[in-house]
C-alpha cells in the first residue's frame, strides 16, 4: 500500500474542514483541477483526499471519477444517531470509571467557556472538545475514530442551523449533568444523559435537513435560522 503523503494528509484535512463547516455544500462538485490549484498542491493528493473523504461518508466518487459532497438524507441522520448513541454511551462506560479529579475538572474549564461563548463556530469547536474529554479516557482508539467520523457527517448541519444560544441553558445543563454522572461514577445516569442529549442533536440536524430539502432546496450554509 502506497503511503499517506504529506501532501495529501494536508489535503484530506484542509478539505474536511471546509466540508464540516459547510463552505463545501452538499451536492457541490469537487473537480479536481480546480482544488489543486486552490490548495496549491498537484491533483494525485486531491484524488487521496477525495478516496478517504469518501470513506468518510462526505465525499461521493461517481464512476466517471466525478465527486460530489455528499447528500444526508433523513434515514441516514436516524441511522448515524442510532450508531452514534450505541458508540458514545459505550466509550462512556469504559470512560467514567477512568477519569481523574484533573481531567474531570478540565470538563468543567471547557464548559464554563462554552456558557460564554459568542461566535458559533468556536462554540461548536467547544462542544466538540467536550465531548473528546468525556471519552478520552475510555481507551478505545477504534471506537474514537469511529465517533470522529460520524460526527464529521452531521456536524455541518449543526453548525449552519443551531445558533449558540438556541440551546445554550440547555445545553449546559445537559453538559453539568454528565459531569456530575462522571464524579459520581454513575455509569447509569451519565448513560441515559449522554442518550437523551444525543437525541436532542439528532432533532437539531433533522429539521436542519427536512426543512431546507422538502422543497428542494439545499441546506443553506449562510444563515442563522433560531429554533
Amino acid at each position: 500500500m502506497r503511503p499517506t503523503s504529506a501532501a495529501s494528509l494536508s489535503a484530506i484535512e484542509r478539505l474536511r474542514a471546509r466540508i464540516i463547516v459547510g463552505e463545501l455544500r452538499p451536492g457541490t462538485p469537487l473537480r479536481q483541477e480546480i482544488l489543486a490549484a486552490e490548495l496549491g498542491v498537484s491533483r494525485l493528493p486531491i484524488r487521496d483526499a477525495l478516496s478517504k473523504l469518501e470513506g468518510e461518508g462526505l465525499v461521493e466518487v461517481l464512476p466517471n471519477r466525478s465527486a460530489y459532497v455528499t447528500h444526508l438524507s433523513r434515514e441516514e441522520c436516524l441511522e448515524i444517531f442510532d450508531l452514534r448513541v450505541l458508540l458514545e454511551c459505550e466509550a462512556l462506560r469504559h470512560a467514567v470509571g477512568l477519569h481523574s479529579p484533573r481531567s474531570i475538572r478540565a470538563l468543567e474549564a471547557i464548559q464554563s467557556e462554552l456558557e460564554v461563548e459568542d461566535q458559533s463556530s468556536l462554540w461548536m469547536e467547544g462542544d466538540r472538545r467536550f465531548h473528546e474529554t468525556l471519552y478520552a479516557p475510555c481507551r478505545r482508539p477504534r471506537t474514537l475514530q469511529m465517533i470522529k467520523t460520524l460526527r464529521n457527517i452531521v456536524e455541518r448541519f449543526c453548525i449552519a442551523y443551531l445558533h449558540h444560544d438556541v440551546r445554550r441553558a440547555e445545553w449546559g445543563k445537559e453538559h453539568r449533568a454528565l459531569i456530575a454522572g462522571i464524579t459520581g461514577q454513575d455509569v447509569a445516569m451519565a448513560q441515559q444523559q449522554l442518550t437523551a442529549h444525543l437525541r436532542t442533536t439528532e432533532q437539531v440536524v433533522l429539521a436542519a435537513i427536512e426543512d431546507c430539502i422538502a422543497g428542494g432546496r439545499e441546506p443553506d450554509f449562510n444563515c442563522s435560522h433560531s429554533r
